[in-house]
Order: structure tokens, then sequence, then C-alpha cells
């Protein structure tokens, strides 16, 4: 178990400067971006897909001048949670993510990434929770077995606004997609005012972890405002024999206002925080 960052935490930089940035403050490992048309240092997802020896070429040289390692990688194909969803009712929409999620773990074999993160789809309006899950289901299903020929794990990160906002709910897609693991952050539930011990039990399937401080009503905000028990919750990872990252993740945008942070100092503040309990 190690404490990391998401280079999107620092995302106006570009790839290489987030890259920088992250070993100067000291971290060895380092969660990778690859949101479409967003910020400066995300990798465009289908790009990667399309070419993804070229890619991991480029950031393995990037990564071994910084002397870093790549733990995850988070694709996102839409400039929304709404385009190209990963549980798009539309089966031509599933089909163009799958065909870019083969060169994705292509990609993500060659760094040595042991992972890669993914929202779970979203509630598409004229449809049920129940047929928006069963097609999560079905996608979820069916990239767990691709990924799991080259032996990389598939994580979705339950958050608000997906079709698994809560966590009974994540728990309920898990049940159905028994190969898929869980990248969890406790601020998309502590937004919403659900409790820590309703979280606790998605912990068994997680296998990376995001660190941001929250509190309800806020789904970021400073350390000194923050409400999460981060240290309870290493030494629960612990207790399950946890040996995956725990990546700190604050972010820049307007999305819940989310750019009232300094994403900068509040990743030094939360290192200082962890660095006692979870080594880098």
């Amino acid at each position: 178990m190690r404490l990391t960052v998401s280079n999107h935490s620092f995302e106006y930089l570009d790839l290489e400067g987030t890259l920088a940035l992250a070993r100067a403050i000291g971290f060895k490992g380092v969660d990778i971006a690859g949101f479409h048309d967003r910020g400066r240092c995300s990798l465009e997802p289908d790009e990667v897909g399309a070419d993804p020896m070229g890619h991991a070429n480029r950031l393995n040289r990037m990564l071994a001048k910084y002397e870093l390692e790549a733990v995850d990688f988070f694709p996102q194909f839409g400039a929304s949670l709404e385009e190209r969803s990963f549980n798009a009712p539309d089966p031509a929409v599933r089909k163009r993510n799958r065909a870019s999620f083969e060169g994705i773990i292509r990609f993500c074999e060659a760094v040595g990434i042991p992972g890669f993160t993914i929202s779970p789809g979203t509630h598409h309006p004229g449809r049920s929770f129940e047929e928006n899950l069963d097609t999560a289901v079905e996608a979820m299903n069916d990239l767990t077995d691709l990924a799991g020929e080259r032996d990389i794990t598939v994580r979705f990160e339950p958050h608000v606004q997906s079709v698994v906002d809560t966590p009974e709910r994540a728990l309920a897609l898990l049940e159905r997609a028994p190969k898929a693991t869980v990248t969890l952050d406790y601020s998309h539930f502590v937004m919403q005012y659900v409790p820590e011990e309703r979280i606790h039990p998605l912990l068994a399937r997680t296998d990376h972890f995001h660190i941001r401080a929250a509190r309800p009503g806020k789904l970021q905000s400073r350390l000194d405002e923050n409400t999460i028990d981060f240290v309870d919750i290493a030494r629960r990872l612990e207790g399950l024999g946890y040996r995956g990252c725990l990546s700190i993740e604050f972010v820049y945008m307007t999305w819940f206002d989310c750019n009232r942070v300094d994403c900068l100092t509040e990743t030094i503040f939360t290192k200082d925080l962890m660095q006692p309990h979870v080594p880098v």
C-alpha cells in the first residue's frame, strides 16, 4: 500500500509538467488522465486506443526521466457523462468504446499499468434504473473478460450522477460483474450526505483509491474542512490486505464548484497528513 497522486490534479500543466511536479513534491507513483478534450495533460483516449504502442513509448520515456511509475489510467471518451457513456443505450456507441478499450488495454500492458479506471455510465432519460444498470453490467462483463486476457484490471468509479451513485448500487453492479473492481472515492458519497459506514463495504472490492477532501454537500473542500477519516480508511484497507495505491486526487473544474480549491497546496497538505501512515 502506498501514497500516489493523480496527474490531472494539475491538469493545466502539460503531461510532462504534471510528472515533473509530481516528482518534485516527492511522489513515486502517478495516475495518468485520459479525459477527452480536458485540460492540457490528458491523453486523448481514442488516440491511445488507435496507437497504443506509440503513446506507451512516449509516456515510458517521460516516466523514466522523472523516475515515476504509472499506477492507473483513467480514460473518458466524451466531454460529458452522457456523451459516449459506458452504458450508452446505442449499441454502436458501446462498440466504438470497446474498439478503443482494446488499444487502451495494450497501452496499459506496455506501460506496466496494472489497471484502468472508468465511469460505469449514467442514468439515461427514458430508461429505468434497471435498464441502465443492465447495460452497464453487460458492458462491464465484456470489458473485464477482454482486459483479463492481458491481466489488466478494470476499475469503475462509483460517482455522483453515475448509474451507481450510491454504495448499494455499486455493490449491485459488483455482484453481477464479479471480475470488476472499484476505484473508490468517498467524496462522491459524502457530498450526498451518505455516512461512511454505508461506504465501507466497498473497501473489500477496491483496487484503487482516490483521496479527496470533502464534506456533506461539498464534493471537494480544503483539507481543514474535510470530514472523511482517511487515516481510518487506510487502516481498514491495510486490515483487508490491500496492496494498491491511495492516490491524492484534487481537481480544478467547474463541476460542483471544484474550482474553489487550490489543488497544489491541498495536495501537499494531504500528503503531509497521510505520509506518516502510508509510504509514498
